[in-house]
């Protein structure tokens, strides 16, 4: 469905007390797994108007129809979000529009999340104090092989590009939140392909810490996020068998944030775990009966 767009004889710029109206019509767009929202219930829609709308839908960031607006995806909700914060920032996205560096077809972008990524790697290098615009919840689960010295266990992620400890993110809804120990418990199920069961009593989880985690651009959707991250150790765990995308990794592997034959993995976690437990990881005990 296209909304038409009424014409105006002349187009001002946006005022400053436009751009934070503004900012909050793009916030209040709902999530692509909640219900769409009607254009009529969305922040200041007399200033705003349909024709931002129309723009977004030719983006293809949003859906309109009948029902009213939602983000066609996740990523498209996280570049609604980087949009306002941009128009907060009073910047200009582009600042070059002239033709002095000809076409580069090969730096095209290709995907919805490499444009929020870029966008936000811009704000962020432009005003290093920039607030996120994502905030996630994320259980992770330490599975700790005993020797000399201790190691890891580390999934290789293809959407973040390296390997990462078991974990996943919070799930949540419009007036629903999964307890973070529940997310541990999913995460470590599905992640070890289901060998093992909570329920059937196959391993427990050990609360090791929780702490602010920081900003940083996420590599799965391109956004400045700032993480909550709630650690857990796996204990009693009978033998498990490892899949094509794991590998054992030790301490310093994580703290250097690659393996021993260069491939890249998660750890500038690790450091602040440590912390807030008053031990490293190293004195953990092993994870398995």
């Amino acid at each position: 469905m296209r909304i038409p767009v009424a014409c105006s004889p002349m187009l001002n710029p946006m005022s400053s007390s436009e751009r934070p109206q503004l900012a909050r019509w793009l916030r209040a767009i709902p999530q692509s797994r909640y219900e769409p929202r009607p254009l009529h219930e969305l922040p200041a829609e007399e200033v705003i108007g349909q024709g931002v709308a129309a723009l977004l839908e030719t983006w293809g960031a949003v859906e309109l129809s009948d029902a009213g607006i939602r983000a066609a995806s996740q990523p498209a909700y996280y570049f609604l979000h980087s949009l306002a914060a941009w128009v907060e920032a009073d910047g200009h996205v582009i600042e070059d529009w002239s033709e002095q560096h000809g076409a580069r077809p090969g730096e095209g972008l290709q995907h919805g999340t490499s444009l929020v990524f870029l966008l936000e790697q811009e704000r962020l290098r432009r005003f290093p104090d920039a607030p996120a615009i994502r905030f996630t919840a994320v259980a992770e689960i330490l599975i700790v092989r005993p020797g000399e010295p201790r190691q890891f266990l580390v999934q290789w992620d293809d959407r973040a590009g390296q390997y990462q400890v078991i974990g996943g993110r919070q799930k949540d809804d419009q007036d629903w939140q999964e307890p973070i120990e529940q997310t541990a418990i999913r995460e470590l199920e599905e992640e070890l392909d289901y060998q093992v069961h909570h329920k059937a009593g196959d391993f427990s989880l050990a609360f090791l810490a929780a702490f602010e985690g920081g900003k940083r651009l996420s590599p799965s959707f391109g956004a400045l996020t700032s993480y909550q991250f709630t650690f857990f150790q796996a204990l009693n765990l009978p033998p498990i068998r490892l899949g094509p995308d794991d590998r054992w990794v030790t301490r310093a592997e994580l703290l250097a944030g690659q393996t021993a034959d260069g491939r890249p993995v998660r750890g500038n976690h690790i450091r602040p775990l440590e912390e807030a437990m008053g031990k490293t990881i190293d004195e953990l005990p092993s994870s398995f009966r």
